[in-house]
């Protein structure tokens, strides 16, 4: 299959997640492109070459000790320079698609995107506020309800582009005062996956739930089980490996497999 999109992948400093991610990733689409931005982390550059990734660092927007920064919601100078990582992703892939990826994304098989679209996301999607659903009704004509672009999600790269002088002049100009004026309709704008769905929303490109993407609570106790077991720390004799021994225990006391809810329990050990 030829690739149909690119990678954005913004990392820290888990390595153990980014390497599990890019090999289940690669084995299934060998050729795409993908781009690996340090939000102000360590080096990934050894990861980037042995998955054949470009590498970029770049200032940290997240938050950590050094900055202070609320790691909740962005404030509107964080997610303009969002949006400037993905405009790079987007004129470096060349591809007319870009998938965003986290490091709790596990690819288990290749599938085709089912081009066109704009934006595609999870299908259990979180709802919009009401004053984010009136300002996109008064704007795009029509109903908005949701949003989902986590993980997994992908965006139509010509759209991204072709709005993107918009997006952040409206950011520049309108973020920091709706978020001040009133944070319980606007405060969610912080949060990249809800700004995303908005800034397309508002110009009339619809969000969909990608048929390709699944969370884990939509999916198998197996699939949930390989989850945590590959992907819950980076540290060695941490909340991964306690999660295998409480796991062991459990199906070695009771003669069985634990149970998809005894796991989640076992998540606040």
């Amino acid at each position: 299959m030829n690739p149909q999109f690119g990678v954005f992948y913004q990392v820290y400093d888990n390595k153990k997640a980014a390497r599990f991610v890019l090999e289940n990733f690669r084995e299934n689409f060998p050729e795409n492109p993908v781009v690996l931005i340090s939000d102000g982390g360590e080096d990934f550059s050894d990861v980037a070459a042995e998955y054949n990734c470009s590498f970029h660092m770049r200032e940290n927007i997240f938050g950590n000790k050094e900055n202070g920064y609320d790691t909740d919601s962005y404030d509107a100078y964080r997610t303009i320079e969002w949006w400037k990582r993905q405009k790079l992703v987007c004129e470096e892939t060349g591809m007319e698609y870009v998938m965003i990826m986290e490091d709790d994304v596990f690819v288990r098989d290749e599938f085709d995107i089912h081009a066109p679209f704009d934006l595609r996301g999870v299908r259990l999607a979180q709802p919009l506020t009401p004053k984010m659903v009136m300002e996109i009704r008064e704007k795009a004509k029509f109903e908005a309800g949701v949003y989902g672009m986590c993980g997994g999600s992908m965006y139509n790269a010509k759209t991204l582009l072709k709005i993107y002088d918009d997006v952040v002049k409206d950011i520049e100009e309108n973020m920091d005062r709706l978020q001040a004026e009133d944070p319980m309709q606007w405060r969610g704008l912080g949060s990249v996956d809800l700004n995303i769905t908005y800034h397309f929303n508002k110009r009339g490109y619809r969000y969909e739930a990608a048929p390709w993407l699944v969370e884990v609570r939509e999916g198998s106790k197996q699939h949930y089980l390989t989850y945590i077991e590959n992907n819950w720390s980076k540290k060695e004799g941490s909340y991964r490996d306690k999660i295998s021994k409480l796991r062991q225990a459990f199906e070695t006391l009771f003669k069985c497999k634990a149970p998809l809810v005894i796991m989640l329990l076992l998540q606040m050990v």
